[in-house]
């Protein structure tokens, strides 16, 4: 297959329309290059999890026709892979080390507002459990790569992040390492997913080098935004999208700048999409971060 691609949510609630954007987004895409689209569950927060939600996703996706062709990988099921992996790069001279400290300790030796890490425990050889583990980034790190919405991207890392978490201190694996391998293991070749992210795919690319794991190719497609600017989110109020809310397939991909023929709005999500793959291209989000949801969402 020379096209796998995916849409990863967590269950942190269920979806709301911006959830629903990226999903089709990223569906669409696979759609059109014949190629396969699979759903992963990132369960790997348990304090922000919500009871029933990974099922609740599932059904909404089904509901709306956006079927996937594997089975849903649950990030849950792979604890052991991340911590064996996150173990060997302490083993691999000068690859990671252990770090006890805090996000306060961190913000308190650091002026910037975004909390570099400041390589604070680099040298203490720390032991044990309690402490989290760190990739050491270079100084300089220049992280380059080209992302088909959002276009050329480079980044310093050691200037922006610095030293980032794998594993973290109550031994929980980071987004960082479990997106990094399970997209690895899944062979996923590109990612289409919000914007919000992008800031995060320098350390994905560094961890793909690190590892020895291949680079997908990127899509940061815009975020859906209400009309105050906010990003939709359960913080925000977004409304949760329904199983079986047919309307919400035409305000999807009218966000994603398809306008929908009057005679084919009543239609069901499954013939919205098959439509849709051959009048709508990512291409035409190019260099947007962001789009507003309709009035009375």
């Amino acid at each position: 297959m020379s096209y796998v691609g995916r849409f990863a949510p967590s269950p942190t609630g269920p979806l709301h329309l911006g959830s629903i954007v990226t999903a089709v987004a990223s569906f669409l895409h696979a759609r059109q290059a014949g190629g396969e689209w699979l759903v992963r569950i990132e369960d790997i927060d348990p304090p922000r999890e919500v009871p029933g939600a990974a099922a609740d996703i599932l059904r909404t996706l089904e509901s709306l026709g956006l079927e996937w062709d594997r089975s849903v990988l649950y990030q849950s099921s792979r604890q052991d892979a991340y911590r064996e992996t996150a173990e060997r790069l302490l083993t691999a001279a000068g690859l990671a080390f252990r770090c006890d400290c805090s996000r306060s300790a961190i913000r308190a030796a650091n002026d910037a507002t975004f909390g570099r890490y400041l390589g604070t425990c680099r040298a203490k050889a720390l032991t044990g459990p309690g402490a989290a583990i760190r990739v050491r980034v270079a100084e300089p790190s220049l992280i380059r790569f080209v992302d088909g919405v959002q276009g050329e991207q480079a980044t310093r890392l050691d200037a922006t992040t610095g030293d980032y978490i794998v594993l973290r201190r109550d031994g929980l694996p980071a987004y960082h390492l479990a997106v990094v391998l399970d997209d690895a293991a899944q062979g996923v070749t590109t990612i289409v997913r919000g914007v919000d992210l992008l800031d995060s795919t320098a350390a994905h690319v560094h961890l793909q080098g690190v590892l020895g794991a291949p680079t997908p190719v990127y899509w940061h497609v815009p975020i859906v935004v209400n009309a105050q600017g906010q990003k939709l989110s359960k913080q925000t109020g977004a409304a949760p999208v329904s199983a079986g809310d047919s309307g919400v397939a035409v305000r999807a991909l009218e966000l994603l700048g398809v306008n929908v023929p009057t005679e084919l709005r009543a239609e069901p999500p499954r013939s919205l999409w098959q439509w849709a793959q051959t009048h709508w291209r990512i291409e035409s989000l190019r260099d947007r971060r962001a789009v507003t949801e309709p009035r009375g969402e």
